[in-house]
């Protein structure tokens, strides 16, 4: 089966002789030069694969080599779209962890963006998320993460629930920084499944659905299905120390924006988990508010 026209396209572009490379209808293309990984979208789909090549393109200019694949191009016509990137299929390295830690810090130097938010809509899962740029991180991922999925979702018990945390919890975590935390590029859905190794072993982060952000809140959803161990967490943090007041609740607020995209995206036990982590939060944002008032 000959290549899509937009593949050929790509690849000659990229100084490739599209004559040269293997016909095969799928997604992974090995030619002499390297492997790839191509995809032909329309619809919904090549929004969210717009968003990806946007994401891996600035992820990689912060990040160490090799952890982000390599955009070779996108290229759309007629509502089609069509990205070629690097593909990468090798064996976790026994330092693995540590070394995913310290390349997910060293991706979270800052200096790229002063404001909260990315210039393309990106997708986490199906869910396009709210970029619009916002000079404050409270308001971005207040408004912009968790109470747009509250809205979309339209569950009355995380409705009720998100009303007191805006009250309580959201401002104690995340309108204390001082001073507030610098923008940094994010993956966006860092889950142990959007996590590979290179041929030599090496950590390759990819499917992003980056904005710039609080760097902390690329963790929420590594607690959330695991595979992440104590090396990966002590490796990002001798670099970037764990942010105070209330690190650990804060990582809880982060992991439950995947909770209510989850929630909206597959229903069921999520929307259960959600309410749980509003709920812990709530007590605990009026145990810190008991406690100062002397109650």
């Amino acid at each position: 089966m000959p290549l899509h026209p937009l593949i050929a396209a790509i690849f000659t572009e990229a100084g490739h002789d599209p004559s040269l490379l293997p016909q095969t209808a799928t997604d992974i293309l090995r030619t002499p030069s390297g492997v790839f990984y191509t995809k032909v979208v329309r619809g919904t789909a090549a929004a969210q694969a717009r968003g990806e090549a946007a994401s891996l393109v600035a992820m990689a200019r912060d990040a160490p080599p090799g952890l982000v694949p390599t955009v070779l191009g996108v290229k759309e016509d007629n509502g089609s779209l069509a990205m070629v990137s690097s593909y990468v299929d090798g064996s976790r390295a026994p330092d693995f962890q540590a070394r995913l830690g310290a390349a997910l810090a060293a991706m979270h130097a800052p200096g790229r963006s002063s404001r909260y938010g990315f210039d393309t809509p990106t997708h986490c899962g199906a869910t396009e998320q709210r970029n619009d740029w916002n000079e404050s991180w409270e308001a971005f991922f207040r408004d912009q993460r968790l109470g747009d999925l509250v809205r979309r979702l339209g569950d009355a018990r995380i409705s009720n629930l998100w009303e007191e945390m805006v009250a309580g919890a959201v401002p104690l975590l995340l309108g204390h920084f001082s001073p507030p935390p610098t923008p940094v590029i994010l993956h966006g859905d860092l889950w142990s499944g959007n996590v590979a190794a290179s041929r030599d072993g090496m950590p390759v982060i990819y499917d992003p659905a980056s904005y710039y952000g609080h760097g902390e809140a690329d963790l929420g959803i590594t607690h959330m299905f695991g595979g992440f161990t104590p090396a990966f967490y002590d490796a990002y943090h001798a670099v970037h120390p764990r942010s105070a007041p209330y690190y650990d609740q804060r990582q809880q607020l982060y992991e439950l924006y995947h909770h209510l995209n989850h929630a909206l995206m597959f229903g069921g036990g999520y929307v259960g988990s959600a309410v749980r982590i509003m709920r812990g939060l709530v007590a605990w944002a009026e145990g810190v508010e008991k406690g100062a008032s002397g109650d």
